[in-house]
């Protein structure tokens, strides 16, 4: 079975974008799809929570599985929908606690020779993936060192300065 996931950010609501993943992929394969598909660095901390009706968070899962959290490739989408767990908040900017909502919206027969999990509809252009402007760190620092580069800093091995 393929599930169908409504992607969207309450911050923007003229982005909304659609996935159909497999039942048997894993919370990690559906990460690694969104990052891809949202052209996100992947070298950014995320957690996947699954939400109440309130879209409150509850159990998280994580990439290291630090602190007693499930890891994200342990847990198929198929182990999610069975347990009645239809919502999900996908964290893409865990500093300044971002996240989309995503929620099922319908259970699917895949389709012959469909690669998965996919994009089945897009709307609005997604949200920067880091909150930069709304970080007092980021923007303090931005102020004060605008125009540093760590490469000037950096000198070969074995030079004589």
């Amino acid at each position: 079975m393929v599930a169908r996931f409504k992607l969207s950010f309450p911050e923007k609501p003229e982005f909304k974008r659609e996935y159909d993943v497999i039942a048997e992929q894993t919370l990690y394969d559906f990460h690694r799809f969104i990052q891809s598909d949202l052209n996100y660095d992947e070298s950014q901390p995320v957690l996947f929570f699954t939400a109440n009706e309130w879209w409150d968070p509850e159990q998280k899962f994580s990439l290291l599985g630090v602190d007693g959290d499930e890891l994200m490739d342990e847990v198929s989408i198929g182990s999610l929908v069975r347990a009645n767990r239809h919502r999900l908040l996908y964290t893409f900017d865990v500093i300044n606690e971002r996240s989309f909502r995503v929620e099922l919206q319908e259970m699917l027969e895949p389709t012959t020779r469909a690669r998965y999990p996919r994009a089945a509809s897009e709307s609005g252009e997604p949200p920067a993936q880091t909150g930069k402007a709304n970080s007092a760190f980021s923007s303090i620092f931005d102020q004060a060192m605008p125009e540093f580069d760590a490469n000037s800093y950096i000198t070969p091995h074995g030079g004589d300065e």
